[in-house]
């Protein structure tokens, strides 16, 4: 299963902290939410907006408390944000692994994640309907 390899390797990465990278993984915090639900909804529109935008054939998958996005470049690059509920308050982060040397492509995958989370939060849940295009990452 794709997602046990991810989380196999989560603990290495909760280690890097805020915006952390190293080799094949970056890790993203994002600014808090009231609940669970909200992060939820939020990771999975933010997924479904990266894969419609830039074409990708990526799919998505859920637990109670992650939403994952595989395949978010070929089968190199997959995601994985995690809503953890900390004193009442769902303190969301994006791991993000890759499985060949193209950290280049990643961090761009990481950025444009970053920034339709941002939209999706600014927005209410929703991404605008004119948001950025473009650019592949091979």
């Amino acid at each position: 299963m794709r997602s046990t390899s991810l989380i196999g390797g989560l603990g290495v990465a909760l280690a890097l902290g805020t915006a952390a990278h190293a080799e094949g993984w970056t890790v993203t915090d994002f600014n808090s939410v009231n609940t669970r639900d909200i992060c939820m909804g939020y990771a999975e529109t933010t997924f479904q907006t990266y894969n419609q935008r830039f074409g990708s054939n990526g799919f998505i998958g859920r637990s109670s408390w992650t939403v994952g996005g595989y395949d978010l470049r070929g089968e190199v690059v997959d995601g994985l944000f995690i809503c953890a509920d900390e004193a009442g308050l769902v303190a969301p982060f994006l791991v993000l692994h890759n499985t060949d040397d193209d950290s280049d492509a990643r961090e761009l995958i990481a950025d444009r994640l970053g920034e339709i989370w941002d939209e999706i939060v600014a927005n209410g849940g929703m991404p605008s309907a004119g948001g950025t295009a473009g650019g592949g990452t091979k």
